[in-house]
């Protein structure tokens, strides 16, 4: 069953074509721009969880670096956007997965070095404690043998790769592939939007509230 992901889906689109036009985003040097992409798989917990975002939140939740950067490579879809990199595998728990939203930055450390990094914003009723975000990730199909690392700068925000399965036939191993997806769609979004998204969602909140105030 797919649900409508708004009024989040709708915001990426806007900001994607708004931010775009006049914001010039510092690339980092991918690691072969023309090879095609592979899949690594990822689990993310939390000690002590995560609450549902403030509405004053100016950045993702969680951010980890990618190494190498450029090593999670957005797939492009069949109108030529960029998909959401991230998939979330059925197996994870404690958060909403249709309230989860990515968000990837390529830039240049202060060293003049390329990074990139990887943002998650959980809406709708954070992460509990106990939870698991189980995850795949699109990548650099000359990593699958090496995923890349996430190195989390979040406190108490833990996210391990999951084991390479063995190369079978001389191309390099690939991670073990999910039995099954969670079929409702992450919303990808321009790292610089996630704070307009964030205090969109709320203003949602709130007039829902609303409304049903004046139902009862």
């Amino acid at each position: 069953m797919r649900r409508c992901f708004a009024p989040t889906a709708v915001l990426a689109a806007t900001f994607i074509l708004a931010i775009a036009g006049r914001t010039e985003r510092v690339q980092a040097s991918t690691i072969n721009p023309n090879a095609s992409t592979a899949v690594a798989n990822y689990r993310l917990t939390v000690s002590g969880g995560l609450p549902v975002p403030d509405a004053n939140i100016d950045g993702p939740q969680v951010v980890a670096m990618v190494a190498p950067a450029g090593g999670v490579v957005p797939p492009t879809n069949a109108d030529g956007t960029q998909g959401s990199p991230l998939t979330v595998l059925s197996d994870s728990s404690g958060f909403d997965a249709s309230q989860l939203v990515v968000a990837l930055k390529d830039a240049t450390s202060s060293a003049g070095q390329p990074e990139q990094l990887l943002g998650l914003v959980f809406f709708g009723k954070g992460l509990d404690a106990s939870g698991v975000l189980h995850f795949s990730l699109s990548i650099d199909k000359a990593l699958a043998a090496t995923p890349p690392t996430l190195v989390s700068s979040t406190p108490g925000v833990t996210i391990t790769a999951d084991p390479v399965a063995p190369p079978t036939d001389g191309s390099g191993g690939t991670t073990n592939p999910p039995t099954e997806n969670v079929p409702e769609p992450v919303a990808f979004v321009l790292w610089s939007a996630v704070a307009a998204a964030i205090a969109l969602r709320a203003r949602g909140v709130q007039r829902a509230r609303l409304d049903a105030a004046r139902i009862a």
